[in-house]
């Protein structure tokens, strides 16, 4: 089916629901605009799946499971919790939010050029030669992106010395938060708890640790590969708030909970557990760990998963009928810039 549609100009469907992203504002239950925000969070988290498909489908490589499980924390994040600025990215009283699982980065991609970081089309040049998107972030190429990452374990701690760096600045920057989203299969890494306890130990309550508790990792299930539960009561032992969600792909839940937590600065750091699904809602991937890794492996493929996100979220959110096939169409899959250069005969002993 060919469609006039341009599947990335979504301005007839969605726009962020903050004009202005620099104050803070809280949004509670009985205000009249409660429940658009509610909707166009969810608006939000469906068209972050479904450029994230585009992206990775393009680039035939990319992390579908951690940018499926992130998608509604990134929407309520940018559309309602943190404070930022895409036309003056270093703007110096911003909020910062690093994403220390950077292999999710297609999900993050498709949020910071929603809300015009950089141009909608360069998605599709996601982890190819010549792309200010590699395949893991990049701060000095990529707008939004506030610092670079690939070994996991590392940026938690680089969130602590930021946290501890505002707050000795002076009383301006009191009110600035930094929000930092880890992965559980990443909590086996033993500079996370160093991360924590560094934490704890300043009294960091301008830090929000993050955990994506998705259950799965590169290789399998983390309560099988290295268990990390009971998580509260450990984080709680390293002297963090704690807070655990529900459901982390409740846009409601999450909204209530990003409104309490800049309430709740007592002198210790704030951690959040999502409880949330790997691969939400594309049935192949969810709970599975043979999609941490795999992008689509074919045009069609693509398509059947941007098909059944729009039967599932996009068709009673309002989404032309023509968005997923046009999405489709538009993708082209990159080849690589040169041949594999090895020469590999036999496998290695």
């Amino acid at each position: 089916m060919t469609t006039t549609l341009d599947p990335l100009d979504f301005s007839s469907w969605w726009a962020p629901f903050r004009e202005d992203t620099r104050p803070r504002w809280d949004c509670l239950p009985h205000h009249e605009d409660y429940a658009d925000l509610l909707e166009n969070c969810e608006t939000l988290a469906y068209l972050i799946r479904s450029y994230t498909v585009y992206s990775m489908t393009c680039a035939a490589l990319g992390h579908p499971g951690g940018s499926f499980s992130e998608a509604e924390f990134l929407a309520v994040l940018y559309n309602y919790a943190l404070r930022f600025d895409p036309s003056e990215p270093r703007w110096p009283m911003r909020d910062v939010f690093y994403l220390s699982k950077c292999h999710a980065c297609p999900g993050l991609y498709a949020v910071l050029a929603m809300f015009g970081y950089f141009p909608m089309q360069d998605l599709s040049g996601y982890g190819s030669w010549e792309s200010h998107l590699e395949s893991h972030p990049d701060w000095n190429t990529t707008p939004g992106i506030e610092i670079s990452g690939g070994s996991l374990g590392q940026i938690p701690g680089v969130a602590v010395g930021r946290a501890l760096g505002m707050r000795r600045r002076g009383p301006e920057h009191y009110d600035r938060m930094v929000y930092v989203l880890i992965g559980d299969g990443e909590c086996n890494e033993g500079a996370v708890w160093e991360a924590f306890m560094a934490a704890g130990h300043y009294g960091l309550d301008n830090l929000v640790f993050v955990i994506d508790s998705n259950k799965v990792q590169a290789k399998g299930f983390v309560s099988r590969d290295m268990a990390i539960e009971p998580l509260a009561d450990k984080l709680g032992a390293f002297n963090l708030d704690v807070y655990e969600t529900r459901n982390g792909h409740d846009v409601g839940e999450l909204v209530d909970l990003f409104t309490v937590l800049p309430q709740q600065r007592r002198g210790r750091p704030l951690a959040v557990i999502l409880n949330t699904v790997k691969g939400k809602k594309v049935g192949q991937c969810q709970f599975n760990p043979n999609w941490h890794t795999s992008a689509p492996r074919s045009i069609e493929a693509a398509g059947e998963w941007l098909e059944e996100l729009w039967l599932t979220d996009g068709r009673r959110l309002g989404i032309p009928p023509e968005f997923p096939a046009a999405l489709t169409e538009a993708i082209d899959i990159v080849p690589p810039a040169h041949e594999n250069p090895d020469d590999i005969s036999e496998a290695q002993a």
